[in-house]
């Protein structure tokens, strides 16, 4: 249990790491939390920095997800384990420690975390980047390529109901925490005019 105890604890502060927050405070000095949609996440970088910031932030984001990942395997935790070392680093994104609980919403991080649960799911990132390349609309080609992802837990990587259940009460928490994110950002995009 000490193991278990270790790998959520660390998962969490380095799920806690702000880049996002950093990047934009080096880069332009604003507080991602009071400008664009108020979201301290790779997209808001994405419009408020630049798009290559956006990039990086969100290839940091996700390397927090995948080193819980590590992290848990690493403590030689069983698979069922690991999985609250992601979810620790999801919530410490989401609630880092270092801005006083006002983080992103996690997509990157648990994303991250998933390619290190099972590497193939990049098929999904690729499919939404298509997406968005196509439709230019972010919501859409997340929203298809983060649904696949349960989809093709169950089907193509021969998973359990239980794992593929599991996977979706991941993915749902990320939905919990951008509507407790909504008035907030709806204050900062009307304040910013964004």
């Amino acid at each position: 249990m000490a193991h278990v105890i270790l790998g959520c604890v660390l998962s969490y502060l380095i799920g806690s790491i702000p880049f996002s927050y950093l990047i934009a405070k080096s880069v332009k000095n604003v507080d991602l939390r009071v400008v664009g949609e108020g979201n301290v996440g790779a997209r808001n970088v994405w419009h408020v920095v630049g798009k290559k910031y956006g990039v990086l932030a969100g290839i940091l984001d996700a390397s927090k997800g995948f080193s819980a990942y590590w992290i848990g395997f690493l403590l030689g935790l069983s698979p069922w384990w690991i999985w609250l070392c992601g979810l620790a680093a999801v919530i410490g994104h989401d609630f880092p420690v270092f801005l006083r609980g006002r983080g992103g919403k996690g997509a990157g991080t648990a994303l991250g975390f998933l390619l290190g649960m099972q590497p193939l799911i990049i098929v999904c990132l690729i499919l939404a980047g298509g997406l968005y390349f196509l439709f230019k609309n972010f919501h859409l080609a997340i929203g298809i390529g983060m649904g696949l992802i349960p989809v093709l837990w169950k089907t193509a990587f021969r998973k359990t109901w239980i794992e593929s259940l599991v996977v979706i009460g991941f993915l749902l928490f990320l939905g919990l925490k951008r509507i407790l994110d909504e008035p907030h950002m709806r204050r900062i995009k009307q304040e910013s005019g964004w």
